[in-house]
């Protein structure tokens, strides 16, 4: 039962945005920008965001040689690139609006180790011709740096020019501030179970089911979107990592990536923090489940081993997993399903990157 007061002043809003992550948080906070006078809030329905925002490697990257060559293969040239230029232009803009010590930012480099015997020196000048009026010298090669970062195993290694990490809990800490500073209100444990015309219908433990009523609804609960919206062409893709102990005198530092991005490697502080294998079992990974699958976990570690030598030292601390949003090809999902109702979806495992840039797309159709 709800009072007069919460009836009358606390159950209606302008914009009511679907998902609490980094990408829904980014869309509150350009919205705000752009609209102080709105009144934006944000429906998580868990206490801390559910998908991957918090469960993530905390790359700061926009793709490797190889996975540029495989959307080139799939969407274009024109298409890649234009994705690619998403995510540059989207880290430029958390970077700039939440400053890089705030998120933990530190730009130590991004790396590839390629397939043996593969000669990658063509692809890699269409590569770097593609992206030359953002991101000059993109991909270089040098097989040089193989020593200092400890790679033992076969193939050549190529760099990623302006590649970074950030430190996902300083990462989202941060967003909340900011957008809370505007004056977003976030409603989390509000589970939205529909969407109805202008209501956005939220479960509440303790009130059961509230319709909040709003000018414009943004949906951004990536995977999760399917279950509110069938149409909306996505599949989950669960996302698993393990992060070691300390390495006493270990001489990593950056990103890897390996196998068209299906494999990630990166340092944390004296720690490494291993994850991909999706590819393993595609329709296995196909889930919103965050169990973890123990074949994959165990062919994390041995190429952990492969990458390092079969003498490198390491225990795992922990485990865990993320749920990302995959479809036919990576280009986002940001499009207007109805005059109140918006929708940015499907992120690819890179909302780190795409959340700025996806904030602006969104605010500008609420224009």
């Amino acid at each position: 039962m709800l009072s007069f007061w919460e009836k009358t002043s606390l159950l209606q809003t302008d914009v009511a945005i679907v998902g609490g992550g980094l990408v829904g948080l980014s869309v509150a906070a350009s919205v705000k920008e752009k609209f102080p006078e709105k009144h934006v809030t944000v429906f998580e329905r868990s206490s801390l965001p559910y998908g991957a925002s918090t469960r993530n490697a905390g790359f700061a990257c926009f793709g490797s040689l190889t996975e540029v060559l495989s959307d080139i293969k799939t969407m274009g040239e024109e298409a890649a690139r234009e994705l690619l230029f998403q995510r540059w232009m989207g880290l430029q803009i958390t970077r700039k609006r939440l400053g890089d010590q705030s998120i933990g930012f530190t730009e130590e480099g991004g790396f590839e180790l390629t397939a043996l015997n593969q000669n990658f020196t063509d692809a890699m000048q269409t590569v770097n011709r593609l992206v030359d009026d953002f991101l000059p010298d993109y991909v270089t090669q040098n097989n040089e740096l193989k020593a200092q970062l400890g790679v033992k195993a076969d193939g050549d290694l190529f760099r990623m020019q302006g590649e970074g990490q950030v430190h996902t809990g300083m990462l989202m800490k941060s967003i909340e501030r900011y957008a809370l500073q505007l004056g977003v209100v976030i409603r989390t444990g509000s589970e939205v179970i529909a969407i109805e015309g202008s209501a956005v219908r939220i479960k509440d433990s303790f009130r059961g089911e509230i319709d909040f009523q709003a000018d414009q609804i943004v949906v951004c609960n990536n995977a999760f979107a399917a279950s509110l919206f069938p149409m909306v062409k996505l599949k989950p893709g669960r996302g698993q990592v393990f992060i070691t102990k300390p390495i006493s005198n270990l001489s990593f530092r950056g990103n890897l990536h390996l196998d068209e991005g299906f494999y990630y490697l990166r340092n944390v502080d004296d720690r490494l923090l291993f994850g991909g294998g999706r590819n393993i079992d595609f329709k296995g990974e196909e889930t919103t489940n965050f169990e973890l699958n123990e074949s994959i976990q165990q062919q994390l570690e041995e190429h952990l081993k492969n990458l390092f030598g079969r003498e490198f030292q390491f225990e795992v601390e922990q485990r865990w997993s993320g749920i990302m949003a995959f479809g036919e090809d990576k280009m986002p999902i940001v499009d207007r399903i109805s005059d109140q109702l918006c929708v940015a979806v499907k992120m690819g495992g890179m909302g780190i990157a795409l959340a700025g840039t996806i904030g602006e797309e969104i605010a500008e159709m609420i224009q």
